[in-house]
């Protein structure tokens, strides 16, 4: 067997030992069967064996002869692993260290100023009558579907799926036999998830524990499936592990540098086939009239604006609970006076940024958007967002590319 296959296979056995131990950290695996048969078959592994696996890993990598991309990428992806089993070895590790050895950035606190700026946006921007918060809350109420129309949800989110994967296949070429599933959960601490399965297939899973936003469709579903994280996957699945036999881009990680990548994909998936007013056009002519909802005009380049400047909100909550030591209530407070959030997404929010596996994982969304939008701005966003979808890319490639 050739040294560089057996290190991938060593990186894989890694990934699901483990899982062993803190379950989700493998979000996706559609590699070799006999090599998960193995890991299954084993007695449950100590964590301090794990680190000197990961050990191991790092400092055989640059033996391997891989090109200088692929190195530099498993660098990062390897560091990531270490420092989770480190962690599960018992060591205290804090947030920013957690932060840049897990995902590659360097997360700051987001001055409140700018999320006073959005407030005014908002006070501007927003129609009807009352104060920021009860004008947004008044609009998010005019697009949720109550309890009494959640039978509607299924067949729009299938409809959805259809319009953001015609425009994706517009400009990207997808293998023969991909396609996703969509169904409807409740109790789970996201909105939203996509379960990558391997053979470019995913089951996407749409959480109904609070009524659903139907402004907000189109986004989730750019965002789990056509251009985001379904496509994301297909295309690596195919090019990079069919495709030259990369093992490592056969097993999804989470708590990696791959994960800012993906995030930061995902949250600009909608962007990359619609505009804002394209959207609006769309959700009324095609999801408003099945929900029987009236739409209300708003200068929506000014509303996204504002939402973009409160991007960082939930990056300073992660600070307050696990940088300061804050309360929960504090953080609740803080979620819903700058986050603009009722106290019931509120409290649901904090179950995120509360879970062991998810609470640094909050800044992928900021960071990976953040890095990407420079990029994404010229006449070829297209072919970049491309290389972002079948690249080994990691964050701090992403600001040497800005450069």
């Amino acid at each position: 067997m050739a040294l560089a296959q057996r290190w991938g296979q060593d990186y894989v056995r890694l990934a699901l030992r483990i899982e062993r131990l803190f379950p989700g950290f493998v979000d996706g695996y559609f590699g070799p069967p006999d090599l998960k048969a193995q890991v299954d078959a084993e007695g449950e592994p100590a964590a301090v064996g794990l680190l000197a696996q990961a050990n191991t890993l790092a400092e055989h990598l640059d033996e391997q002869g891989f090109d200088p991309g692929r190195a530099a990428y498993l660098h990062k992806q390897v560091s990531a692993m270490e420092l989770t089993c480190r962690k599960l070895a018992g060591e205290q590790v804090s947030l920013a260290d957690e932060a840049r050895l897990c995902f590659d950035i360097e997360p700051a606190w987001t001055p409140e100023g700018q999320f006073e700026e959005a407030l005014a946006i908002y006070e501007e921007a927003l129609p009807g009558v009352g104060n920021v918060e009860q004008r947004l809350g008044a609009r998010r109420n005019r697009y949720e579907l109550g309890r009494d129309k959640a039978h509607l949800v299924p067949a729009l989110l299938e409809r959805t799926m259809a319009e953001v994967r015609r425009r994706t296949l517009a400009f990207v070429d997808l293998p023969e036999g991909e396609g996703v599933t969509i169904k409807t959960v409740t109790s789970q601490p996201w909105g939203a998830y996509n379960w990558y399965l391997g053979n470019y297939r995913s089951a996407i899973e749409f959480n109904t524990d609070l009524p659903t936003n139907t402004g907000a469709l189109l986004d989730t579903m750019a965002h789990e499936g056509y251009p985001g994280h379904h496509v994301e996957h297909v295309l690596k699945e195919h090019l990079l592990y069919r495709g030259k036999g990369y093992l490592e881009n056969s097993i999804l990680l989470i708590n990696t540098p791959e994960c800012v990548i993906s995030e930061g994909i995902a949250t600009l998936a909608g962007e990359m086939i619609f505009g804002a007013e394209e959207a609006r056009v769309w959700l009324t002519g095609e999801v408003y009239p099945v929900a029987g909802i009236e739409a209300e005009y708003a200068d929506q380049a000014k509303l996204n604006r504002a939402a973009e400047l409160l991007a960082g909100v939930r990056g300073n909550a992660v600070f307050m609970l696990h940088a300061e030591g804050r309360s929960d209530e504090d953080v609740v407070q803080y979620l819903m006076r700058y986050g603009l959030m009722p106290e019931d997404r509120a409290h649901k929010a904090m179950a995120f940024l509360k879970s062991p596996l998810w609470r640094a994982y909050t800044f992928t969304y900021f960071y990976g958007r953040r890095l990407m939008q420079p990029l994404l701005q010229g006449p070829d966003r297209l072919h970049v967002f491309r290389r972002l979808l079948t690249e080994q890319v990691y964050p701090s490639l992403l600001v040497e590319w800005a450069k």
